[in-house]
């Protein structure tokens, strides 16, 4: 039996979705739009009313993908990939110029296909590891292809001036290697190649550069710090344990760079405080807890990849984007995922939750799962129970 033929039969032996991740993914998002609505009067502009419009696209768009079996996705990574590194190239050449750095494909667009890139990558690379088995210990006919194939994208991806993203790309693609079983030892020299190669780019690169050298000299020197960390730092502070309350944070006003978009968390730090940072980072672990449990409970190996690969690409984002924030990593220009405000950034990721939520639906249950479909269940048939109550419309 293919592996096609064993996605389709573990569909039919369960079928249903990870209600559980669909639940995290609705908090996030929720919570990120009240984010937002509250960064969006310093900036002048309803950005959480176009924000509401991409979420819309971007759900419509993950059920229709958690409804179409993901072995689909691997017949056609190929073509996916070809006109993502078209679009790149395009943008490189003749893209909308913002701050110094193409990302926008055209004029006045928000489409940026540098994002678009990671999950595209994410599926060609989940289809390319499932199809080589035994061979992926090879350097010639696997590691060598491997790089060429992530190499090609990221450069492309780095002559936007988005070093970040590139390197984003980059590891996500390490590490799905070492999920499907990739030498250790091969992975291991690549990263440290890898690192010295990233790190003279960005030597080489003006503005990263400066960032860089900021962000080092300010352990030495506090007065150093980059702009960026330091107005977060003061947001952080002023917001204590509790938060000054939504929409009286004072430093997203002509203080906090960007704070509808890079700044975000640094925002939901001064109104949220404490507690409510550590409520983004609950929800977000346990989105990578169902993310990887898919990956890890999934037999078919391109589903196992694809879940890893998805989790992983917004997870490390999230991450790399608290990281400066607190000051753990020069400023990188990563948007917060579900959070930030932009377009292309929200669809991709909920198109990836739908590629998550159709992975699922081949998986063995557990007791969560069924937990929660119990709940659902419950809560349902006490909703229509309540609609035949004589006159519960009328008390509503």
């Amino acid at each position: 039996m293919g592996w096609e033929e064993n996605v389709e039969r573990h569909r039919d032996d369960t079928g249903s979705v990870d209600r559980l991740l669909i639940l995290v993914t609705v908090l996030i998002v929720a919570f990120g739009v009240l984010a937002l609505f509250s960064a969006s009067f310093a900036v002048g502009d309803d950005f959480w009313r176009k924000q509401i419009l991409w979420i819309s696209i971007g759900a419509l768009a993950a059920v229709l993908v958690t409804h179409i079996p993901y072995s689909v996705w691997a017949k056609v990574a190929l073509p996916l990939l070809g006109v993502t590194l078209v679009m790149l190239l395009i943008t490189v050449l003749f893209g909308d110029k913002v701050w110094g750095a193409r990302r926008g494909l055209v004029a006045g667009s928000s489409i940026q296909p540098g994002v678009l890139a990671r999950l595209i990558t994410v599926i060609y690379i989940a289809a390319w590891l499932a199809s080589k088995g035994e061979e992926l210990n090879q350097v010639r006919t696997a590691l060598i292809p491997f790089g060429v194939i992530i190499g090609v994208t990221a450069v492309l991806v780095m002559a936007q001036k988005d070093l970040s993203t590139a390197f984003l790309l980059i590891g996500t693609g390490l590490l799905m290697f070492f999920f499907a079983g990739g030498d250790p030892l091969q992975i291991f020299f690549t990263v440290i190649i890898g690192t010295v190669g990233g790190g003279a780019v960005a030597m080489l690169l003006p503005y990263s550069r400066e960032r860089l050298a900021d962000w080092v000299a300010s352990f030495s020197d506090p007065t150093k710090m980059p702009y960026q960390v330091w107005r977060a730092f003061q947001a952080i502070s002023h917001g204590g344990v509790t938060g000054t309350g939504l929409g009286r944070g004072v430093l997203k006003f002509g203080y906090l760079p960007v704070p509808h978009t890079d700044s975000i968390f640094a925002v939901i730090a001064e109104e949220a405080g404490l507690l409510g940072c550590l409520i983004v980072l609950g929800l977000f672990a346990v989105f990578a807890w169902r993310g990887y449990r898919i990956a890890l409970s999934t037999a078919n190996p391109f589903g196992s990849l694809i879940a890893f690969g998805v989790t992983t690409m917004i997870i490390s984002e999230a991450a790399l984007n608290i990281a400066v924030m607190v000051g753990l990593f020069p400023p990188t220009g990563t948007a917060l995922p579900f959070f930030s405000y932009g377009g292309t950034g929200m669809v991709v990721n909920l198109v990836g939750l739908g590629l998550l939520l159709s992975v699922s639906r081949g998986r063995p249950r557990g007791v969560w799962d069924e937990a929660l479909d119990r709940w659902w269940r419950n809560w349902r048939t006490r909703l229509s129970g309540a609609r035949r109550r004589p006159g519960f419309g009328r008390s509503l």
